[in-house]
């Protein structure tokens, strides 16, 4: 495949998914000219399905703006190319998010989909790449979460059925604490 065999494929592509291709499209092009560093790719693709699974595939861009449009246009579980500090999994829950405890207070971090299983991540300041998850808010002060305690100011993320935190400034790591006090 060569730049413009990508570009007409582009042009050809279902409505819904343009945008996101012409992104793709400009990150890796110059004045319709592949970049250098993307010729191999489109050398070896026969669509731009190939392209895009090509860029995703290549781990040394995992933390580029170009690979989280790609795995969010792909739609795979990304977060395996990633080591949290901290994971649970099969969270069972009878709401739409997993509660966080502030005090007596309670705010449901949403899970990003209608499952009532999900995934919590804990992942250190710039361990993954954020620009792939959608950012929801961020949470600063002493909470607990699974019964878990944290301490600190983090970034609170979601994708496909996960909850991600991301550590932006902490006090001190996550301590267990008594399951009957927490949620």
């Amino acid at each position: 495949m060569n730049c413009q065999e990508l570009k007409e494929a582009i042009a050809k592509s279902p409505v819904k998914s343009r945008e996101a291709l012409d992104r793709i499209y400009m990150y890796t092009t110059a004045g319709d000219e592949i970049l250098p560093e993307f010729a191999g790719f489109l050398d070896q693709a026969a669509s731009y399905q190939d392209f895009i699974e090509s860029i995703y595939r290549d781990e040394n861009r995992k933390f580029s703006l170009l690979w989280a449009e790609c795995a969010k246009f792909k739609r795979r579980n990304w977060l395996q190319y990633f080591e949290p500090k901290m994971l649970v999994e099969n969270v069972r829950m009878k709401t739409d998010g997993v509660p966080i405890q502030f005090g007596s207070g309670v705010m449901l971090a949403p899970t990003g989909s209608r499952d009532n299983i999900a995934k919590v991540y804990v992942f250190a300041s710039k361990a993954f790449n954020a620009n792939a998850a959608e950012f929801v808010t961020s949470i600063g002060g002493t909470f607990t979460l699974l019964d878990h305690e944290f301490c600190g100011i983090y970034g609170l993320y979601k994708y496909r059925g996960s909850v991600i935190l991301e550590e932006w400034q902490v006090e001190h790591e996550p301590v267990k604490v008594d399951s009957d006090t927490a949620l």
